[in-house]
């Protein structure tokens, strides 16, 4: 095979499973595709692998495996996948869809081709079942046409590659939507290499053209342009193979790429590929000049590149020691043609080693879990066992429950019994309590009552008093004064006398009422009020305004307002506190 498609670096890549809407799992995808697998690495360890979300981990641990592979640890590809399977193991459907994918993939590697299809097929219907899985079942049908791709037996293979194409412009992502159409460019020319049938020339052609179409509409820059790079590859090869053989459109393909990838380290791999494909041209023409010039430029840019895959490179030597025999260089055919083989030989030990290693790792871990598995079935056994001797022992001890269970009951019925009986005892005496404590609270209710009652007498008594001292005073002054008589003052002074009889009658009554009365007020005025003063307090606290107490001390309003200013002042009550309202408030 002289010419070299692009298509084959692709499909070791294009592994890893992701949902429609996780934009972190499209970043990791494209990390790897654009083999920036540090990238890829640290993306997975922050945003996955050191989730909260169980689910999260899984898918984490699935494309750590797969970035494990990239870089040929297969220990470390086997630790993550196990890691993997065992958080899936109470997990959801879905869970086990990622594992299972996981694992298909390593079988397939391995070769146990039987694993691969039982698991890839049950994958692909737990996928299935989820609407948003479309990104995932791209690659799920992709990895099937992948499979049968190489197995001539297998059938329905096209099914697939389109499946896969539906899927993907289901998924709306224009990278997976450009690859599986330059899929598709490539099974259907695949097809007319077998049959020259020109109907799959056409479909070729048009996928070709179709993934061109996708890769335009790649954001990231970076992407997009090995899309782009890998379309020009792809269809300068299908050129060739055009009814019109376009020469000059081969090369117009090859140049596109050139322009674009020639100044651009990260893309020297496909620059290699890319000089190939031009000195095979040259040679389709006859030119061995510029077919030994590309060829040589070729094996150059590729012999040191561990992005360029060892068979890729195995076809680039061949090439360059055809070229040198055609044209009569036997010796430089023979050196290259010696490297070709130590290429092969190389290649195949490595790959031999590398087979050997995932096996010798695979069957320590299927080791591993044989002996998890044999350990879990003693502890079933030992489980088992423990629960058998268990039972014994409850069903030799219940005999012994049971002979005592009815002595236990009877003695419980009379505790309970003995217990009614004290409790309704207690409840007996606690009413006759609540009886006696209440004929005790409404006797003294109504002895307090009795003794309300008859202070309101006495406050009544003495009112009644003041007011018949007031009515007898006026109604003899009156007839005084309709008898037209002098006024005797000895008389006067003797109604002085009997207010002042009065008085002490109030005020005796007062201090019955409440005897602490004018000793608090002594108290408060440290000894200031006079008797005088006390008389008035005494009128003040029988609720009696200033008229009144003017009326029956026989003194003008003025004289009661002034006396009760210098109550205040020798009390200390602010101007604005009411004397009266203090007196009658007066703590006692």
């Amino acid at each position: 095979m002289k010419y070299i498609i692009f298509l084959s670096f692709l499909i070791s890549i294009f592994t890893f499973g992701q949902s429609d809407l996780n934009i972190d799992q499209q970043k990791v995808y494209t990390f790897l595709y654009n083999k920036e697998n540090e990238k890829a690495k640290n993306l997975i360890d922050e945003k996955f692998i050191q989730s909260s979300n169980k689910s999260d981990q899984i898918i984490g641990y699935i494309y750590l495996a797969d970035y494990y592979n990239s870089i040929k640890d297969e220990q470390k590809k086997s630790e993550a996948l196990q890691k993997a399977k065992n958080l899936s193991t109470k997990g959801s459907l879905l869970d086990k869809a990622y594992v299972d994918y996981g694992y298909a993939r390593y079988y397939e590697k391995l070769g146990k081709n039987d694993l691969f299809v039982k698991l890839i097929n049950q994958s692909i219907k737990s996928f299935s079942k989820y609407p948003n899985e479309n990104f995932m079942l791209t690659q799920l049908y992709f990895q099937r046409f992948n499979y049968k791709s190489k197995n001539p037996l297998e059938k329905d293979v096209r099914n697939d590659a389109i499946a896969s194409n539906q899927y993907a412009l289901k998924s709306k992502s224009n990278l997976l939507i450009n690859f599986t159409f330059s899929n598709l460019g490539y099974y259907y020319k695949q097809q007319y290499n077998t049959t020259e049938n020109k109907l799959y020339l056409d479909s070729a052609q048009t996928n070709y053209k179709k993934s061109y179409e996708f890769a335009q509409k790649i954001k990231d820059p970076f992407t997009k342009k090995r899309s782009i790079v890998v379309y020009y590859l792809n269809y300068g090869s299908l050129a060739s193979s055009l009814p019109t053989n376009s020469f000059d459109e081969t090369i117009k393909n090859y140049n596109t790429i050139l322009n674009l990838t020639e100044k651009d380290s990260k893309f020297s791999d496909i620059t290699a590929l890319t000089y190939n494909n031009m000195g095979s041209a040259y040679e389709s023409i006859g030119n061995n000049e510029k077919s030994l010039y590309y060829y040589t430029k070729s094996y150059e840019l590729s012999k040191d590149n561990k992005d360029i895959f060892p068979s890729i490179k195995v076809v680039i030597t061949s090439n360059l020691a055809r070229i040198y025999e055609i044209i009569g260089k036997l010796d430089q055919s023979l050196v290259y043609e010696r490297i070709a083989k130590q290429q092969i030989q190389q290649n195949s030990q490595e790959q031999f080693d590398n087979n050997t290693k995932a096996l010798d790792v695979f069957y320590q871990t299927e080791q591993k879990n044989q002996q998890i598995k044999q350990l879990e079935e003693k502890n079933k056994i030992y489980t088992k066992n423990k629960f058998l001797y268990i039972g014994v022992a409850i069903l030799a001890i219940f005999g012994a429950i049971f002979l005592s269970f009815m002595f236990y009951y009877k003695q419980k019925a009379n505790k309970q019994k003995t217990n009614l009986l004290e409790a309704e005892k207690n409840e007996a005496e606690l009413t006759l309590q609540l009886e006696k404590e209440e004929k005790a609270r409404l006797k003294a209710e109504q002895a307090l009552l009795a003794l309300q009652q008859e202070q309101l007498q006495k406050q009544a008594l003495a009112t009644s008093l003041q007011l018949k001292h007031k009515t007898t005073f006026i109604n003899e002054l009156k007839n005084k004064i309709k008898e037209d008589k002098i006024v005797n003052f000895d008389r006067i002074l003797k109604d002085e006398r009997l207010t002042d009889d009065d008085f002490n009658e109030i005020q005796n009554i007062v201090q019955d009422v409440h005897p602490n009365l004018f000793k608090r007020l002594n108290e408060v005025s440290k000894g200031k009020l006079s008797s005088l003063d006390l008389k008035y307090a005494a009128y003040l606290y029988l609720n009696m305004d200033n008229q009144q107490i003017a009326n029956v001390m026989k003194i003008e309003p003025k004289t009661v307002r002034m006396a009760k200013y210098r109550m205040k002042q020798k009390i200390g009550l602010e101007k604005d506190v009411d004397l009266q309202a203090f007196i009658q408030n007066l703590e006692l």
